[in-house]
């Protein structure tokens, strides 16, 4: 007589059901609602600074089109005349509790330069009285490049 194996009796192994992806542990939902919490904010927050600086890109289309019109009327003195009247305007929009438009002359060009951090305004005819005497000397690109480096650069 031949022995049997009582092992030979037991069923096979059988195996537990996959572990499912729904629904998902806590840990998962922690981390959803942290990630979705943080996108909400930064998106909040690029948003206002966006916003908040959206006069800046316009003022500079605006600087860019105004050199184009000065290229096509090459007056120097009305392109220093709209670079100063454009830079008053983002002063304004920029610092609206000073008295920025009764600013004129020396005192102008002394603000210009320190909230700017542009001290060649100081030194420059352009955006003092010089504007407005026919025999000045007045280099529209100097007159560009200071506008729009104020423009960028400016901190309120």
């Amino acid at each position: 007589m031949e022995v049997q194996n009582p092992l030979d009796q037991l069923r096979p192994n059988h195996l537990p059901d996959p572990v499912g992806f729904w629904p998902p542990a806590i840990g998962w939902w922690v981390l959803a609602t942290i990630t979705i919490t943080l996108l909400t904010l930064l998106t909040i927050y690029v948003y206002r600074r966006w916003k908040k600086n959206r006069y800046r890109t316009v003022a500079l289309q605006q600087a860019t089109e105004t050199l184009a019109e000065y290229q096509e009327h090459q007056s120097p003195h009305r392109f220093a005349r709209d670079c100063n009247e454009l830079l008053k305007r983002v002063a304004l929009r920029a610092f609206p509790n000073s008295d920025v438009a009764g600013l004129n002359g020396a005192c102008w060009c002394q603000f210009l330069a320190k909230t700017g951090s542009t001290p060649e305004f100081l030194n420059h005819s352009a955006f003092n009285n010089d504007r407005y005497n026919p025999n000045a000397s007045l280099p529209t690109e100097d007159i560009y490049e200071l506008t729009r480096r104020w423009i960028k650069k400016h901190h309120a």
